[in-house]
């Protein structure tokens, strides 16, 4: 319906009050806020079942090299942090927040997450590798088993007495790399025995795994395998799948075991789906038996192939008999390291499995002073391994004939 100018004409003039802007702006960003709080207040926080991770952005990729010196700054130098918002059903290998203090976190092992923005390949620091157990990779050097024999996976081990019959219990504590306090901690502050799992996107992977051995640790790396809820939840670059064909799993893991040299053995990253498959697990289990590589399993998924497959394919390996901080509380982990004991007085050996938590390296700190007192000993995991494997069989470098050797433990 039109209005006529006459009309308008006639409605009496009101002035407008002055308004500061300031406080205009102030009352819409109050009357947000409130909104905002109600919301939450209401539906709940829609991002409180999310793991926050806080990631360094690394500089640019260096240049692989076989040389060089461990640097004061750990290669870190004052880069700065990215937070990024990960939905986690998983905290072992990725979380880098204490669960203890109120990250919100999920439960098992299927860790679910964006992934670092920068992959770096081996880093020009620390000691060269033994030419006989290397070769050139996509990202640096690739292990192999030397002309004479030796095997990285019992080069790298830690020496560990064999004739000792005393209860062992081994502890792997993994996701090191990707948080420099937490990474320091582990190497620090727990003891050499203790074996250190990294992640292979981990920036100055090499700097770290070398200050490791260096204090005594034997060391792993974490390979991102495919999980069931796969791509929805992604390990992150590489990973290996049940989807492709072997020879691109191949080609994915040689670029993972290139990341880094001086590890004994690798984990599995996630992978309840990709444990699950036979077909897709016998080359990659092939390749590492070639290579001279060990591998534990973490235990998580119990659909898993692992062991069919590693017996037709003569691998080394072993899994864990108990993830201490599925719950990553005091008294939670506390139940699996009894757990262990009564593990290790049964069949002689435990192996436990844990992410590195601050609440997890403090309660293995303060745990691990108590093992000789008990009745056991603080064992590296390759030991374990080694005693549930006996002896090793090496296939030679220039024919697949093989030769047997007896487990010496390191």
């Amino acid at each position: 319906m039109a209005i006529s100018i006459s009309f308008l004409q006639k409605i009496p003039h009101v002035p407008m009050p002055n308004i500061n802007p300031h406080l205009m702006g102030a009352g819409v960003l109050g009357g947000f806020l409130l909104l905002t709080a109600l919301k939450v207040l209401l539906f709940g926080d829609p991002m409180a079942g999310q793991t926050r991770y806080v990631l360094a952005i690394p500089p640019a990729a260096q240049t692989a090299s076989l040389s060089g010196h461990l640097r004061a700054d750990n290669g870190h130098g004052s880069a700065p942090d990215m937070v990024i918002q990960i939905g986690a059903s998983e905290p072992h290998l990725a979380g880098l927040d204490d669960p203890s203090k109120g990250t919100a976190h999920g439960g098992g092992h299927e860790r679910a997450g964006n992934t670092p923005t920068h992959i770096a390949s081996n880093t020009d620091h620390g000691p060269s590798p033994d030419a006989a157990l290397v070769e050139p990779g996509p990202g640096g050097v690739l292990p192999i088993i030397a002309a004479d024999g030796r095997r990285p996976a019992d080069v790298y081990a830690r020496p560990f007495d064999t004739a000792n019959k005393t209860p062992a219990i081994a502890l792997i504590v993994g996701g090191l790399g990707l948080k420099k306090s937490t990474t320091l901690a582990a190497i620090q502050d727990l003891p050499p025995e203790v074996t250190l799992s990294f992640v292979p996107y981990t920036h100055d992977l090499q700097n770290w795994i070398n200050q490791a051995r260096a204090a005594g640790h034997e060391v792993m790396l974490e390979l991102p395998m495919e999980p069931f809820d796969y791509p929805q939840n992604d390990p992150g670059p590489q990973t290996l799948l049940s989807t492709v064909s072997s020879a691109e799993n191949t080609r994915r893991l040689e670029w993972l075991l290139s990341r880094a040299w001086g590890y004994f053995a690798v984990t599995n990253y996630m992978g309840s789906k990709f444990t699950a498959s036979e077909t897709a697990l016998s080359p990659v289990m092939r390749q590492l038996r070639q290579r001279g590589i060990d591998f534990i399993y973490d235990g998580e998924a119990r659909r898993s192939s692992l062991g069919n497959v590693a017996k037709q394919e003569r691998l080394r390996w072993t899994t864990a008999d108990r993830i201490i901080d599925t719950e990553p509380s005091t008294r939670s982990i506390e139940e699996q390291l009894l757990h262990l004991e009564a593990i290790a007085i049964q069949n002689g050996s435990a192996l436990g499995a844990g992410f590195s938590w601050p609440i997890t390296i403090k309660e293995l700190q303060a745990w691990t002073q108590t093992v000789s007192a008990k009745g056991y000993v603080l064992a590296p995991a390759s030991a374990v391994l080694n005693a549930r494997n006996g002896t090793v069989e090496i296939e030679a470098p220039n024919d697949h004939d093989t030769q047997m050797v007896a487990s010496s433990g390191h």
